[in-house]
């Protein structure tokens, strides 16, 4: 039966030190480079763009009407507290 593995001899002589390419590989990725890179540039401004449009949208929304519920709900909180006091003490 054949070992399905290359030897380390064999696989010691294909590698390439330090991630250098061939220049096969270069030539291959050669037609590639400007489209790649004018997808990436694309994508990128895309991803600015909805982090902009989401930050400009959040800085022009008005949070004044938050404050006013927040005390109506602290206040309703509060009333009801002391509320299960007052049964409390006249449980008792």
């Amino acid at each position: 039966m054949a070992d399905p593995y290359i030897s380390r001899k064999d696989a010691r002589s294909s590698w390439r030190p330090n991630n250098l390419m061939s220049p096969g590989l270069k030539r291959a990725r050669e037609p590639f480079r400007i489209r790649n890179a004018v997808t990436g540039l694309a994508l990128m401004g895309f991803a600015v763009g909805v982090w902009a449009y989401s930050i400009r949208a959040v800085k022009q929304d008005v949070f004044d009407d938050v404050d006013e519920e927040a005390r109506a709900l602290a206040g309703s909180r509060l009333k009801s507290l002391e509320e299960q006091s007052a049964e409390k003490t006249v449980a008792k």
